[in-house]
């Protein structure tokens, strides 16, 4: 009898898993479920079958947990959160996006259109594939307030890209009421009340989350004396925050509402988009 190596679930320990990268096609093979949901969603519509679109849901949950259990396999390859790297950061707004989706339907039963969401997360998998490297690890710099900026800055996005998809399908479905056109892909978005009351909320948590995560960076910055941050992504980040607080504080004071503050929302999302692009700078270093 041949003596066998013995294979427990303790075998493989963390540091064995370096040697198992997840590879390109992990990422499109769940880029592909997501852009599958997209599909089946639209489609339902099309054909008016609550049963397709039931699937489609299903799919782009099954799609974000694949994910979230990819993610956390490299995070135990990387000993971090998988913050670190473009494509890191690509894959995690893609999860912050699809699983804030499924937090707003849980919650306050408010579903963003699942076509949206699930065609903004494959293109965040597809564009990390094309810039992934299964061997390269980047590893945490050590300091747990850096992970707590990045990962509030990047939950923050997300909320903010949720709140641009949501006042963007307001904005549509308002056209699509004053022209009275119920077809097409008007018949894809929700009703203009709840994408109204939930945009003020996805709103004022992004003000909240970007706030913390400037309060976090600037207290690690004077705490070890580093050299002053890049101005465009200070600047791009605090214009980002003023934009978002604007907003919020206006609609809360009733001076903005309806389509205005869907299209101040939008406005405010820019700012936003040029923060991430400068964040994306230093890690890509």
């Amino acid at each position: 009898m041949s003596h066998l190596p013995y294979f427990s679930p303790m075998t493989l320990s963390v540091a064995d898993l370096s040697a198992y990268p997840l590879t390109k096609g992990c990422w499109l093979g769940c880029a592909a479920v997501f852009l599958a949901a997209a599909v089946l969603d639209w489609w339902s519509s099309k054909r008016d079958d609550h049963q397709l679109k039931v699937a489609s849901l299903w799919l782009l949950r099954g799609g974000w947990l694949t994910l979230t259990v990819m993610l956390a396999y490299h995070g135990l390859r990387a000993h971090t959160l998988p913050i670190n790297s473009p494509a890191e950061i690509l894959l995690s707004i893609g999860w912050g996006l699809t699983g804030l989706a499924g937090f707003l339907d849980l919650t306050f039963n408010h579903r963003l259109p699942t076509w949206a969401i699930a065609a903004a997360a494959a293109i965040c998998l597809l564009a990390a594939s094309f810039v992934w490297d299964p061997f390269l690890l980047h590893e945490a710099s050590g300091k747990p307030l850096i992970a707590m900026h990045v990962g509030a800055a990047i939950l923050a996005y997300c909320v903010l890209a949720a709140q641009a998809l949501n006042s963007a399908a307001y904005l549509l479905q308002h056209r699509a009421l004053e022209r009275r056109q119920f077809g097409g892909i008007y018949s894809l978005l929700p009703a203009l009340v709840p994408l109204d009351r939930i945009g003020s909320q996805m709103l004022g948590a992004a003000v909240w989350l970007l706030g913390l995560s400037l309060v976090i960076g600037a207290t690690d910055w004077v705490q070890r004396d580093l050299p002053p941050p890049g101005f465009p992504k200070l600047a791009s980040s605090l214009i980002a925050w003023a934009a978002a607080l604007f907003v919020t504080v206006q609609r809360r004071r009733n001076r903005l509402s309806g389509a205005a503050f869907a299209r101040a929302s939008l406005w405010a999302f820019i700012p936003a988009l040029i923060a991430l692009y400068f964040a994306f700078q230093p890690v890509a270093k």
